[in-house]
């Protein structure tokens, strides 16, 4: 084989090498987009799992945090515009009640607003797209909403835009001249017993007052822990409460407790005893180094939890003091609720019985 035919030969496997390559890239680029949900596939995604109910036997106050799952720092779910007609609604009807945002804190709502951006951008890019230039433009795909911020466009509120994407409230805490964090600004949708207009500026020290036995066993803790927290160590932790709704009510009516847990219903089914977690964020904001919390709602009535949680829940419900359980609600819901468990628990132990026999 002569020198030009040895170059044609190259060249010619140079073409069909870039070729094939060149083919390739689709099928790798959908084969990556179809690891993110898409419009309709999020109809079908079941929620980001809650942690379980551990069935503690001596009550105590606990911080109970570990590394944030970062992949899943935002979540997005079935429930996700069920969920967002509740907040465009609240935001519409009772924003003074559920946003406030100190004058101090928009340089870190605008932060908080770009690394949301960001997140549900990269990690649902079916459902979220952003365009950059002087001001960012980002598109809700589910909803059909457009938002524009940053740049010279003062006139919008952050945190607002973040919530109306997000499924979950989110707060931004900062240090005052005492060195002690305090809520500069807070977007909480689905508060359970108080309302941001109430406790906007308050110390964390102070909005955990009614809470029995924090100052005594978890507030130095706590404060360690927040002023430990860096950008690249973001920590979660998840806690419980248990609400009772009336039959009649709407998700609206269950997701809003600005009052109480509990509404007039003296003698709730299962079904009406709702078991109300919620998963708690803590990210350090690299620019301006505040802290952005996040809280993420998730809804579970009683007679949907599988055995070992309810026979865990009958087991920490029992061990509250009465001061605990006064503060929780247990009066009004604590009867009906260890009596579904114990006959549930009677059924599954003759279940089992029965299968063993077999």
């Amino acid at each position: 084989m002569n020198t030009l035919s040895c170059i044609a030969f190259a060249i010619f496997l140079l073409l069909l090498i870039v070729t094939r390559y060149r083919k390739s890239l689709p099928l790798r680029w959908n084969q990556h987009r179809a690891q993110h949900p898409g419009c309709n596939d999020i109809k079908r995604m079941t929620p980001y799992p809650a942690q379980p109910i551990k069935g503690r036997e001596r009550y105590r106050v606990m911080m109970d945090v570990r590394r944030l799952d970062v992949a899943n720092w935002l979540t997005v779910d079935k429930n996700y515009m069920d969920e967002h007609v509740v907040r465009s609604e609240l935001l519409q009807t009772e924003k003074k009640k559920v946003i406030q945002c100190l004058p101090e804190s928009y340089d870190a709502c605008l932060e908080a607003l770009e690394e949301v951006v960001d997140f549900l951008c990269q990690r649902f890019p079916n459902i979220f797209e952003q365009k950059c230039g002087s001001e960012t433009v980002i598109h809700n795909n589910m909803t059909g909403e457009t938002f524009t911020f940053g740049g010279e466009k003062r006139d919008v509120d952050p945190l607002e835009i973040a919530v109306r994407l997000t499924m979950e409230d989110l707060s931004i805490l900062m240090k005052n001249e005492d060195d002690e964090y305090y809520l500069a600004a807070s977007a909480s949708l689905f508060p359970v017993g108080w309302t941001v207009q109430e406790r906007i500026g308050w110390t964390i020290s102070k909005l955990h007052n009614p809470v029995p036995l924090w100052h005594q066993q978890v507030a130095n803790s706590v404060s360690k822990f927040l002023a430990r927290l860096t950008p690249a160590s973001p920590m979660e932790r998840s806690n419980y409460f248990v609400e009772v709704k009336r039959p009649d009510e709407d998700l609206f009516e269950i997701l809003y407790r600005p009052t109480s847990l509990s509404e007039d219903n003296p003698d709730p089914a299962p079904q009406d005893i709702v078991i109300r977690r919620e998963r708690q964020t803590f990210r350090r904001l690299p620019r301006t180094g505040t802290i952005v919390f996040g809280v993420k709602t998730i809804l579970t009535t009683l007679d949907e939890l599988p055995m070992q949680e309810l026979q865990n829940l009958a087991k920490e419900i029992k061990s509250w003091p009465e001061y605990v359980g006064e503060y929780k609600g247990r009066e009004v819901w604590g009867a009906k609720a260890l009596e579904f468990c114990e006959k549930k628990s009677q059924l599954y132990e003759q279940e089992k019985e029965k299968m063993g026999e077999v």
